[in-house]
């Protein structure tokens, strides 16, 4: 594994950072029901949309329970190698 897991509670602390985005992968109609932030890409426009993630030094990864998001860290982290990749444990939720 090549990211790092964090905690709800330790969120705030990673968000200090300007160059640190979420990244929340749950449907686009999902977010808009709900968000706590960050950008939103299903999963399925992830391949064709991480030049939107490049400029970031660190991701991180959030869906409703953590499961999608734990999926896409694994493939984040071989398509932008130069960023910090960490998935919210458990989801927003």
């Amino acid at each position: 594994m090549d990211f790092k897991t964090i905690s709800k509670e330790e969120l705030p602390e990673f968000l200090e950072n300007p160059k640190a985005t979420i990244l929340d992968i749950r449907e686009t109609w999902e977010f808009m029901d709900f968000n706590i932030g960050g950008i939103n890409i299903p999963p399925h426009e992830i391949p064709d949309r991480t030049d939107e993630l490049a400029d970031y030094e660190q991701i991180i990864l959030a869906c409703s329970n953590g499961f999608r998001s734990g999926i896409v860290a694994r493939m984040l982290t071989k398509k932008l190698p130069n960023a910090e990749i960490l998935h919210l444990e458990e989801g927003i939720f």
